[in-house]
């Protein structure tokens, strides 16, 4: 099980997520509430990837893609969106 008590958000990353109306302050919301994480299906080579799906403060169901940092429990956020039926199922809904 992988412990994750930080997020981080580069400057790509963020325009990634705003692509999607997602803001920085959400993402972070993500770990602080309700949250799974669950492998990446499409994660490939030697980065290790995983999806953070949780709820934001407002109700929102996001899936994250997060990247492992070289600080074990902190994770770089490298993109984001609406939480799919399949992944909100993760989390229980």
């Amino acid at each position: 099980m992988d412990t994750i008590r930080e997020l981080l958000v580069s400057d790509v990353g963020a325009e990634k997520l705003g692509r999607r109306d997602i803001s920085d302050a959400e993402a972070e919301q993500v770990l602080r509430n309700e949250s799974v994480t669950a492998r990446n299906p499409s994660a490939g080579g030697e980065v290790e990837r995983r999806l953070l799906i949780g709820r934001t403060d407002g109700g929102r169901v996001l899936t994250l893609v997060i990247e492992r940092t070289v600080e074990p429990s902190t994770w770089l956020v490298v993109t984001g969106w609406t939480a799919t039926e399949r992944e909100r199922k993760l989390l229980g809904d």
